[in-house]
């Protein structure tokens, strides 16, 4: 059940960053900084999704070696 609730949450990550970037392309004109308006969020959001899908790969590896042992 731990599994199925850390999976569900890290779900839950992945789609907000992908949400963040879709919300993020709005017709602003772009800055010229990276740390000045949607070029943060857009970087932020993508950032979370790597995140995500790495802590997914983690957890999944965690999960076969507590079967396997």
């Amino acid at each position: 059940m731990k599994t199925l609730l850390r999976a569900f949450i890290v779900v839950i990550i992945i789609i907000g960053g992908v949400l963040i970037i879709v919300v993020g392309k709005k017709p602003f004109p772009e800055p010229e900084c990276l740390v000045c308006g949607i070029n943060l969020v857009r970087t932020l959001g993508i950032a979370e999704v790597i995140l995500g899908l790495g802590a997914l790969v983690i957890q999944a590896n965690l999960t076969e070696k507590q079967r396997n042992f």
